[in-house]
């Protein structure tokens, strides 16, 4: 089944089938086949990333300002008791520069998500850490942002997100490797 077939299937077609078609009437000897994939990733990154911030700023504990944040804090819960880390940790598990921890730091301390204070091991360097009210409004928080993400993902079939996981992650080993 071609890419044409693919748009047959699902009737119009999206927003990507028709930039291909403007190209192939413009300039129909650039091959932007390329963009079948990756126009594709980037506009449903574009479209995740709204409806997650959506999700994050729901009453019910405190909000998140954004998925940057959201991401932070994951960071810290997902590596558990005492859910803390170094500012260098967080960069590093981040991608993110300094100042643009600095300034989610500041954000997530004044809003009461975390607390910053001197590491027990080596009182040099900070720690960053949940706070316990932030702990808490994450866990409810999480639970309901996993359960969009499988909401998502219910228009493909498990092979079918198999497939596309697989595939992303040859293309972030990729990517990865080259940053």
């Amino acid at each position: 089944m071609g890419e044409d077939d693919d748009s047959e299937a699902f009737g119009a077609g999206d927003s990507v089938d028709a930039m291909l078609s403007e190209w192939r009437s413009e300039w129909p000897e650039l091959d932007v086949s390329s963009s079948e994939v990756i126009a594709r990733l980037l506009r449903a990154a574009r479209l995740l990333e709204e409806l997650f911030a959506i999700g994050l700023r729901r009453p019910g504990g405190l909000a998140i300002a954004n998925v940057g944040d959201f991401d932070l804090l994951q960071a810290l819960r997902r590596g558990g008791r005492p859910y803390a880390l170094t500012p260098g940790q967080l960069r590093q598990a981040l991608t993110v520069s300094s100042a643009g921890l600095s300034g989610r730091l500041n954000r997530l301390e004044r809003e009461g998500w975390i607390e910053r204070g001197p590491s027990p091991v080596d009182g040099r360097s900070t720690l960053v850490r949940l706070s316990e009210e932030g702990r808490v409004s994450f866990d409810r928080l999480v639970e309901r942002h996993f359960a969009l993400e499988r909401d998502v993902l219910s228009v493909l079939e498990p092979a079918e997100r198999a497939g596309i996981a697989d595939a992303l992650r040859k293309i972030l080993v990729s990517l990865e490797g080259n940053a």
